[in-house]
């Protein structure tokens, strides 16, 4: 006798990882979480840090790059990035994903806690990630968790997720490789 399926909704096992502030549920995943690192003499305490700076550096404006390096406050950080001079919105499209995803990668890998934050990004599977931010369409999807699943069809861009999970898909190769590597199965003679 075949056995009848009926369409569950997800369990939050199953179900996308929402995440948003830091100090929430899935913290760790936001641009805001600190978890700080140094790369090439600088010390970035978190992925909105790296995020705003690189968009400084990508229109040449180091004084506001290094007025965000200084600035202890995201939200402060954020509001400097604002302030670069000659953005050119084409030009940050072209680069935005490449930025954020950079940061996140050391901020996974080199920064303080980065093998706890990788261990941690590592057990959300293959679960699809979600900026969980009711007032940004473009890195979230523009709807709180209490809202996002039944609005789904509604949502906004979500790259901060998408981001996030090019950065787990990458970090995963890296360490099977290493463990091929390490395991003795591609090491020639």
């Amino acid at each position: 006798m075949a056995e009848s399926h009926k369409a569950q909704p997800q369990s939050r096992r199953d179900g996308p990882v929402y995440f948003w502030k830091p100090e929430q549920e899935h913290g760790y995943l936001g641009q805001w979480f600190r978890s700080p690192w140094t790369h090439e003499g600088d010390t970035y305490k978190t992925a909105e840090m790296w995020m705003m700076v690189g968009k400084a550096r990508l229109f040449e404006d180091e004084d506001v790059a290094q007025e965000i390096l200084a600035a202890d406050n995201p939200r402060k950080q954020k509001a400097l990035g604002r302030k670069v001079r000659d953005f050119d919105e084409k030009v940050w499209n072209k680069n935005r994903m490449r930025i954020v995803e950079e940061g996140n990668y050391y901020k996974f890998t080199i920064s303080e806690g980065g093998g706890n934050l990788r261990a941690m990004l590592f057990a959300t599977g293959e679960r699809e990630l979600v900026e969980a931010s009711p007032m940004d369409r473009i890195w979230g999807v523009g709807f709180a968790e209490k809202n996002a699943g039944q609005n789904r069809a509604r949502w906004g861009q979500n790259l901060l997720g998408k981001a996030l999970m090019n950065v787990r898909a990458r970090l995963r190769e890296e360490s099977a490789q290493k463990g091929k590597t390490e395991g003795g199965e591609e090491k020639k003679l």
